[in-house]
């Protein structure tokens, strides 16, 4: 593998797309269409701030990628070699640094595109104890344009989560689609989410049950 990991464009950093927050709220895991999927649990504080502002560096090409992410299985010709695949995204790489927890490297085979342009995937980090899967820090979003590039992401922990292992990666298309009652609208997945989020806080489970059931999602352990 060694031998082709200089044909990897590798290394564009995904920013930040909102600032801390301090409340939280909890999801469970169950699986959807073969995905690990998120199901709603009540009793979480109230409070999620999802503002979304995506910011990306220019792509860089590097003679081979850094130690840290020498485990990871990647495509060099940006058609095999994918480590996964699902439903939403497609043939995927998404591998976790050996050496910083918070630290990510992701690669799609079909980056995601709209009728006006390049979408960008947005990134969710948790970490899981027991059934339980806690949303611990900053989403991060940034657009995939070439599938023989590797992108690097660096999770923010919010403060209360700072000694927190990220153990759980959900991911999404940074689009659009139609959630069912009690949304009833369409609406931009990471919004949906944020919206799901804050009404969990209360209690109330009926909108992460339409956000689940939409599946526009994917969720990864680690």
């Amino acid at each position: 593998m060694k031998k082709l990991l200089p044909l990897i464009a590798l290394l564009i950093l995904i920013t930040s797309c909102d600032s801390p927050r301090s409340a939280r709220s909890v999801l469970t895991t169950s699986t959807y269409n073969g995905q690990t999927s998120a199901a709603t649990t009540s009793g979480a504080p109230a409070g999620v701030n999802l503002n979304t502002t995506t910011t990306t560096t220019a792509s860089t090409t590097v003679s081979n990628i850094p130690s840290d992410a020498s485990h990871c299985k990647f495509s060099t010709d940006g058609v095999n070699g994918f480590a996964s695949t699902s439903s939403h995204l497609g043939s995927y790489t998404l591998c976790q640094s050996s050496t910083d927890k918070n630290v990510f490297y992701a690669q799609f085979k079909t980056p995601p595109v709209g009728s006006s342009g390049d979408v960008s995937v947005c990134f969710i980090p948790h970490t899981t104890s027991g059934s339980n899967s806690i949303y611990v820090g900053n989403p991060m979003c940034g657009t995939f344009t070439d599938p023989k590039s590797v992108k690097k992401i660096t999770f923010v922990k919010y403060t209360t989560y700072s000694s927190a292992l990220i153990n759980n990666v959900m991911f999404f298309k940074d689009t659009s689609y139609y959630y069912a009652s009690p949304y009833n609208s369409t609406q931009m997945t990471l919004n949906a989410y944020k919206i799901c989020m804050n009404q969990l806080a209360y209690g109330v489970t009926t909108f992460c049950e339409a956000y689940k059931s939409t599946g526009q999602y994917v969720i990864q352990s680690f």
